[in-house]
């Protein structure tokens, strides 16, 4: 093989190798761009848990609020019942007491012994 034929040769295969390099390089400028892509999903998807922490954060808030508020109307019924309680027992007596007078009078009219005013 002749020295022209050799350079030839060697021409070539650095031209094949030129381009196997630049092939490369546009494929990881490829892989690049799709990392880029990839790293600016992964923002917009940190930042949407960021504010669904916060959405979460404010709900749980809520809820101890509500269950503050709920704990509150417990006692309150609680004390609403007891009063209930006592107020059926003070009609009781004041019932029977009425009956008592009731019957106290309607002993004293049919009495006809007894003063009358």
């Amino acid at each position: 093989m002749t020295n022209r034929k050799k350079l030839d040769l060697i021409l070539e295969k650095m031209v094949e190798l030129d381009q196997k390099i630049t092939g490369s390089d546009q494929k990881f400028t490829g892989l690049d761009q799709k990392v880029t892509g990839l790293d600016q999903k992964v923002t917009g998807l940190d930042q949407k848990v960021t504010g669904l922490d916060q959405k979460v954060t404010g709900l749980d808030q809520k809820v101890t609020g509500l269950d503050q508020k709920v704990s509150s109307l417990e006692r309150d019924m609680m004390e609403v019942k007891s009063d209930l309680k006592r107020l059926h027992h003070d009609d009781a007596l004041i019932l029977d007491e009425v009956e008592r007078v009731h019957e106290i009078l309607n002993s004293h009219r049919a009495d006809k012994s007894v003063h009358t005013a």
